[in-house]
C-alpha cells in the first residue's frame, strides 16, 4: 500500500516544520490544533443553542451523522498513516540493505590481489564518507544526491578492470559482481525515497476532514461549556497527534522520525576503519 508520490528532481523542499526540534514542533502543532477545535466550539455554541428546539431529536440525527463521518474519516486517516509508515519502513530497509552490501563488497575485495583490493577498498571508503557527509544533508532537504554516483562509477570501473587468474579469484569475483548489482538496486531505492511524499490532495482531504470533525463536535448540544470544550479538546488532541506523526514521517529523511546514516556509520566503524 503506497500512496506516496515523487516531486520533480530539481525541486527543493522548504519546510520549517522539519527544521524544528520535536520538543517544540509537537506541542506547537497539537496545541494549535486543539485551540482551533475549541475555538470552533466557542464560535458555534450560541448559534447551535438558538437553532436547537428539540435536543433529543437533534442529538439523535447528529449522532448518526458523526458516526457515519467518523467511519470514513477514520479509515482515511488510518490508510494514510499506514501508507506513510510503510514508505518510511521501506526506506529504512533499503538503507540497511545498501550498507550491508557495501560491507560485503569491502570484505569480498580482501580476497582479491592486493593491488586490486586496495583500490576497491579505497573507493568504498570514499563512497561511504560521501554518502554520510554529502548525500544525507541533501536528502534531508529533498534534493536528489549526485556526488556519490561518481564514487559508484569509480568502484565499478575498478571492479570490471580486474581479470581473475585462478578458480578462487573467479568465484570471489563472480560473487562480488552479484553483490554489486544488489548494492546498485538498494542504492537506487534509497535515493528514490528522497522525493517521496504524500500527494497534496490527500493532505487537503485530511485537513478538510479535521475541520468538519471539529464543526460536528461543536454542533453537539451540551449545556456545560467546560464539558463541551473538554470533549472537543481530547478528540482534537488525538487527531492532532496522529496527523503530526503522519506529517513527520511523510519525508523519510527529514523530521524527528527519519532514516539517518547510522547504518553507513556502523559500516565505517565496524568494517572499514577496523582494517
Amino acid at each position: 500500500m503506497h500512496l506516496g508520490a515523487s516531486r520533480p528532481t530539481g525541486e527543493v523542499r522548504v519546510n520549517w516544520f522539519y527544521d524544528l526540534n520535536v520538543a517544540v514542533a509537537l506541542p506547537l502543532f497539537v496545541g494549535l490544533f486543539v485551540a482551533a477545535s475549541c475555538g470552533i466550539v466557542i464560535a458555534l455554541r450560541r448559534p447551535v443553542h438558538r437553532l436547537v428546539q428539540d435536543p433529543d431529536q437533534w442529538d439523535r440525527v447528529l449522532g448518526h451523522t458523526i458516526g457515519t463521518f467518523g467511519v470514513f474519516f477514520g479509515i482515511l486517516l488510518a490508510l494514510v498513516a499506514v501508507s506513510v509508515y510503510e514508505n518510511y519502513a521501506d526506506t529504512r530497509v533499503a538503507t540497511l540493505k545498501e550498507a550491508a552490501h557495501v560491507a560485503a563488497l569491502y570484505r569480498g575485495a580482501a580476497g582479491l590481489p592486493p593491488q586490486t583490493a586496495d583500490g576497491l577498498e579505497a573507493a568504498l571508503d570514499r563512497y561511504v564518507h560521501v554518502v554520510i557527509d554529502e548525500d544525507w544533508p541533501l536528502q534531508r532537504d529533498g534534493i536528489i544526491p549526485e556526488t556519490s554516483t561518481g564514487r559508484v562509477d569509480e568502484f565499478e570501473d575498478l571492479l570490471h578492470r580486474f581479470e581473475p587468474t585462478n578458480g578462487q579469484e573467479q568465484a570471489n569475483y563472480i560473487q562480488m559482481l552479484g553483490t554489486f548489482d544488489d548494492f546498485v538496486e538498494a542504492r537506487r531505492e534509497r535515493i528514490d525515497a528522497t522525493t517521496l511524499e504524500l500527494p497534496g490532495l490527500f493532505w487537503a482531504v485530511l485537513w478538510v476532514g479535521a475541520i468538519v470533525n471539529a464543526v460536528l463536535i461543536a454542533f453537539i448540544y451540551v449545556k456545560s461549556l467546560r464539558l463541551h470544550l473538554l470533549m472537543a479538546g481530547l478528540l482534537a488532541l488525538f487527531i492532532g497527534l496522529v496527523m503530526f506523526v503522519t506529517a513527520d514521517m511523510d519525508h523519510p529523511y527529514a523530521g524527528a522520525i527519519s532514516v539517518g546514516p547510522g547504518a553507513f556509520e556502523r559500516v565505517l566503524e565496524q568494517t572499514i576503519d577496523r582494517e
